[in-house]
């Protein structure tokens, strides 16, 4: 997104709306619950609950701040102009024949993916992790980038900390409780090494992230850093390394907080109950 907004208009820092800061306090919260998962090695409903809870609090958030209306083209600036109950009917219909649509492809995509690993003698947890999320998430990637190429860069960033946000506390929240109806019993999954080491990483990945945007601000320059990093794990499959790229996260994360003003007083004023509390107000008033 940054690097398609410089493309465009040469800008080399994206700025974001006071508004995001939802979105970037509930993914910081968020994620330092996450660390807590690794520790312990394994995702229970205990951990459902708390990032289930942390969900309806951003959703009410969410709710209750300031929007902006869309300018609607095509199939949807047409069914605008219909009455509500139809308009709300068209709603559920897309929303059900979508969530059918991923119902009935998501096992076979998982089971040929796998196949695939095995066929050609490709690691299966390296397609899990690196070509899975890239097909699953291909659409919302498209969308922030054609917000971006259209000079909307605070869209384009919102949509994808809000789908950041679902995945760090909804989607995850969800999994214990299908291994759960799965298993049939009350019982936590155990996580094995690798798994510890990939949640681990990207918690460290996610508490950057955080530091990086808490000032409101995405540079060229925090993109490239950000991206070098993400990229050059795949040279290095041994373990370790894991956990001395989570390190240097944590690392950068720290350093970025003290060395830069405006991100440490980002953070402070993100975190801070009086000023999330001061932010909420006034959108009550508006």
């Amino acid at each position: 997104v940054v690097f398609t907004y410089w493309f465009t208009t040469r800008k080399r820092a994206i700025r974001l709306e006071p508004g995001h800061k939802i979105e970037i306090f509930y993914l910081g919260l968020a994620t330092l619950y996450s660390f807590l998962i690794p520790l312990k090695g394994q995702l229970d409903l205990s951990d459902a609950t708390a990032l289930i809870l942390v969900f309806i609090f951003y959703m009410r958030a969410a709710a209750k701040a300031d929007h902006v209306e869309p300018e609607l083209e095509g199939p949807a600036a047409m069914i605008e102009g219909w009455g509500t109950a139809a308009r709300r009917a068209m709603t559920i219909i897309f929303f059900l024949l979508s969530g059918f649509t991923i119902f009935i492809a998501a096992e076979p995509f998982a089971e040929a993916l796998l196949a695939t690993g095995r066929e050609y003698d490709i690691e299966e947890f390296v397609l899990v992790q690196w070509l899975a999320p890239l097909a699953s998430e291909s659409p919302e990637f498209i969308v922030a980038i054609l917000f971006a190429l259209k000079a909307q860069p605070g869209i384009s960033m919102g949509a994808l900390l809000s789908s950041k946000v679902n995945q760090w506390t909804l989607l995850i929240g969800m999994i214990p409780v299908a291994y759960t109806i799965s298993a049939g019993q009350i019982a936590g999954m155990q996580m094995d090494p690798r798994q510890v080491e990939e949640m681990f990483l990207t918690a460290a990945q996610s508490i950057f992230a955080v530091a990086v945007l808490a000032n409101l601000s995405f540079s060229v320059l925090e993109a490239v850093t950000i991206f070098v990093l993400f990229s050059t794990q795949l040279l290095f499959p041994d373990p370790q390394f894991r956990f001395y790229y989570s390190f240097l996260y944590i690392i950068l994360a720290v350093g970025l907080v003290l060395l830069k003003k405006d991100a440490r007083d980002g953070l402070c004023g993100l975190f801070s109950r009086s000023s999330l509390g001061s932010h909420v107000a006034r959108q009550k008033l508006r």
